[in-house]
């Protein structure tokens, strides 16, 4: 027991010191856990909120570019055009060519709307939306060019491909180069599908012309294959995929520019082996 009168002045105040101690460091160490507690908090609000306004710009985002995707696929000028040559053939009396080709069109126009919202879809429906519109084009441009599409024997047509990120390229392949040829010289669109185990390959091929300047400005800068390729790069970022795009010319034996290829390499995906989605777009 302190008591000043049996010691000294300083046992005493070690006596009241002591208690003393104990109660502020028991409050230091409530008041540091408090804030310690408050900042993990603030801190977990701060990431979840990051979190939610990241999920919000890439539902933006991806909304946009099928917005864009479907507005490249439904070009006022070819549905204008395809209808004015459907109903030259009504008025020719070609009412059977006109009953096809009014046929195709409204099945392409059905496979816009279906696959507008679509990330992935078959093979075989990519193809056949990609005749679709070549039969189309051909109609338009009173068979300025021919086209042939060859798949390699032991693809498997089921498995899955992005839409509307061909369809583009040979939209320019058309129209900046096959049609800038004389009409004595015959335009060939030629496609190519292959596989292996990580990969599907689709090339296409075209003998336009290949003037470096304009495979610059359109082959890389039409609104068409600019969201093409936005929106490949948007579900290699969503599925940790590495799809790409690589252009180029095609030359002689004498390396004179004969054409334009572009290649598109595409992820080996079926429906029972989708890649897996990035965390932020769930």
């Amino acid at each position: 027991m302190c008591n000043p009168l049996n010691g000294s002045i300083i046992l005493y105040t070690l006596c009241i010191v002591q208690p003393l101690t104990g109660k502020t460091v028991y409050w230091t160490i409530f008041f540091v856990g408090i804030g310690i507690l408050g900042a993990l908090f603030w801190w977990r609000e701060k990431k979840l909120r990051r979190n939610m306004q990241a999920r919000i710009a890439a539902q933006r985002s991806r909304a946009s570019l099928e917005l864009h995707a479907f507005q490249s696929q439904m070009d006022p000028h070819f549905i204008f055009n395809s209808l004015n040559a459907i109903h030259s053939y009504i008025l020719s009396a070609s009412t059977e060519q006109a009953s096809t080709y009014l046929t195709r069109f409204s099945r392409l126009m059905r496979f816009t709307l279906e696959n507008s919202s679509k990330e992935w879809i078959p093979l075989e429906e990519e193809l056949e939306t990609l005749e679709l519109y070549l039969q189309l084009e051909q109609l338009r441009f009173e068979g300025q060019f021919e086209y042939e599409i060859h798949t390699a024997p032991s693809l498997d047509m089921q498995m899955l491909v992005p839409p509307f990120i061909v369809q583009p390229y040979i939209q320019n392949a058309i129209w900046y180069r096959l049609l800038q040829k004389t009409p004595e010289q015959k335009g060939m669109i030629r496609i190519e599908i292959g596989q292996n185990e990580d990969e599907v390959f689709i090339r296409v091929e075209d003998n336009g012309v290949a003037r470096q300047n304009m495979f610059h400005h359109h082959q890389q800068r039409t609104a068409g294959t600019r969201v093409a390729a936005e929106r490949l790069h948007w579900m290699n970022a969503r599925y940790h995929t590495h799809a790409a795009i690589s252009t180029g010319h095609l030359f002689d034996p004498h390396h004179n520019k004969t054409g334009t290829y572009t290649l598109f390499h595409f992820p080996n995906v079926t429906t029972t082996s989708l890649p897996e989605e990035e965390r932020i777009f769930k």
